[in-house]
């Protein structure tokens, strides 16, 4: 079942909330009414007999036993008169009636039998009896004579079908009254959500609430830190970057004044100042950050301010290794490295003057760099990723690490199918891993071996090395970013190769064993989409 917007959601739960309060109000309102006037009505009854009972021709009434018709027009009219008196009986201390307002009854018995009390000479009392009309709300008052002898009774009744009927008028109007409260409830609701809609800019509040925690996770996933503040000075936003560059522990509350998080900052000026400010050379925690501050103004008011943070050593770190520019540089240094030595060696045969041996050197001495040239120029035929190859070739034979390349590797640059600073990032971040580990090795054969094979489908990179192992207890986080066993500032490198990976739906195989070495295979296999 499609779960309903939640705008309706919202304006469906007030509409129940301003219904419900409604109705218990009513309810309770219509309790009240209806108590008072049961009230109103025992009231009623009640001053009705006690003044009959008090008339001297209601005594005379029963003295004389002769009906008053002059009396008993009064009190007919007084029935007619009287909103909600339908009986007025008056009986002697038999219970004969002398006067009913049904002219049929009189001469007979009173009926009902609630009258015994009141011939007891009982105070005066209302009662809920059933009489020759029917149900009925009863009030009894004695008559008595000028020396208070009790001579018989007066009373007065409204009939329970007469309640009945005014409560249910009551309960109608009450009900009628309700409906046309939730009726401008749901009308006011109504306008309530469009006037929200305004604020929210034409967005439905799911839509808004949508479009908030997208922007929010967009804003979180930037490798800038950017945070935001008011009017007041008051943090309103902080993404994850921001939070790492600051070197928080947590993620500070809103409201929170932006110098208690960063005293340094210089925000507030550029809140006040109105002006923004880019490309700010900073120093943060150590690292070197360029800031862009900038006023956020609405309606021609700076409501408050924010600044966007770029980590430039990192930026320049990583600007090196994926360009290959930094491995070309290595090379051209091992290089150089390389022939000094050589040339130092020759000019020690000259000064010597011993031109023979210089002879011999240069025609017997095999140059590795050379060799190596020719090795990888032939397999690997594109120039960033085969500079990569020399150099690393060149650096780990001068650590005493013999670093070769499988016989049938292969890389032409028409295949590639992946940008080669990718494949750069890949093999230069394995084989310097290979090569730290073998370098701290000193027992043992020092080796790396690396296949590379590239083709129109797909493409396979190996290294394996004769290294002590991946230690079981790390190989499950030798992927996460930061974490290092070489100290602080490392841990980006198979960081990056999962990172490329993933994105390029490629696939990462690899096996250790401690003291033997370590295998990776990564491979990329069909059209991989350029993202």
């Amino acid at each position: 079942m499609k779960e309903k917007p939640l705008e309706h959601q919202l304006y469906l739960s007030q509409l129940f909330c301003i219904a419900l309060a409604i109705m218990i109000s009513l309810v309770v309102s219509l309790y009240y009414t209806l108590e008072t006037k049961k009230a109103s009505l025992d009231m009623n009854i009640s001053n009705t007999g006690l003044l009959i009972s008090t008339l001297p021709e209601a005594a005379d009434l029963l003295t004389e036993e002769l009906p008053s018709v002059d009396f008993s027009n009064r009190l007919d009219a007084l029935v007619r008169e009287l909103e909600y008196i339908d009986v007025i009986t008056i009986c002697d201390t038999d219970s004969i009636r002398f006067y009913h307002t049904n002219k049929e009854l009189l001469g007979k018995s009173f009926v009902g039998g609630d009258e015994t009390a009141i011939l007891n000479e009982s105070e005066p009392y209302i009662t809920n009896g059933i009489g020759t009309l029917g149900k009925q709300r009863r009030a009894f008052f004695p008559i008595k004579d000028e020396e208070g002898q009790l001579l018989g009774f007066v009373m007065v009744s409204v009939l329970t079908a007469s309640i009945t009927q005014l409560q249910r008028r009551m309960f109608l109007v009450f009900i009628v009254v309700g409906l046309i409260l939730i009726a401008i409830g749901s009308i006011l609701s109504s306008m309530l959500y469009n006037k929200l809609r305004k604020i929210f800019f034409g967005y439905r509040p799911e839509e808004f609430r949508k479009i908030h925690i997208e922007r929010k996770e967009v804003l979180d996933a930037l490798e800038e830190g950017i945070f935001a503040i008011n009017a007041k000075e008051e943090l309103i936003f902080m993404n994850e970057s921001a939070k790492k560059i600051l070197a928080l522990d947590k993620m500070p509350a809103y409201g929170t004044k932006v110098t208690t998080v960063y005293p340094e900052t210089k925000l507030p000026y550029v809140l006040h100042k109105g002006e923004p400010e880019y490309n700010i050379s900073l120093i943060i925690k150590g690292n070197h950050i360029i800031s862009n501050r900038i006023p956020i103004i609405e309606n021609n008011e700076t409501i408050g301010a924010v600044t966007i943070f770029r980590n430039k050593t990192e930026y320049t770190r990583l600007a090196e290794e994926l360009s290959g520019a930094k491995y070309m540089v290595e090379t051209l240094r091992a290089f150089n490295h390389e022939f000094k030595n050589k040339l130092h060696v020759i000019l020690g045969f000259i000064e010597m003057k011993q031109p023979e041996k210089v002879t011999n050197f240069i025609l017997n001495t095999s140059v590795a760099s050379t060799v190596a040239v020719s090795e990888v120029t032939k397999k690997i035929q594109v120039p960033s990723i085969a500079a990569l190859l020399i150099g690393k070739i060149i650096r780990a034979s001068e650590m005493g690490i013999n670093l070769t390349i499988k016989p049938n590797s292969s890389c032409m640059g028409t295949d590639l199918h992946l940008p080669a600073d990718l494949y750069i990032t890949i093999l230069g971040n394995l084989i310097e891993n290979a090569i730290e580990e073998l370098n701290h090795q000193t027992e043992g054969i020092k080796e790396i071996e690396i296949g590379i094979y590239i083709w129109k489908g797909g493409s396979i990179l190996s290294v394996d090395d004769t290294g002590r192992g991946i230690a079981p207890s790390i190989q499950p986080k030798i992927f996460e970013k930061d974490f290092s066993t070489k100290g602080e500032g490392r841990g980006a490198g198979m960081y990056l190769i999962k990172k490329v990976v993933d994105q390029y739906h490629g696939l990462i195989e690899w096996e250790s064993e401690e003291n033997v070495g370590t295998s990776f295979t990564i491979t990329f296999m069909e059209e991989v989409p350029y993202v």
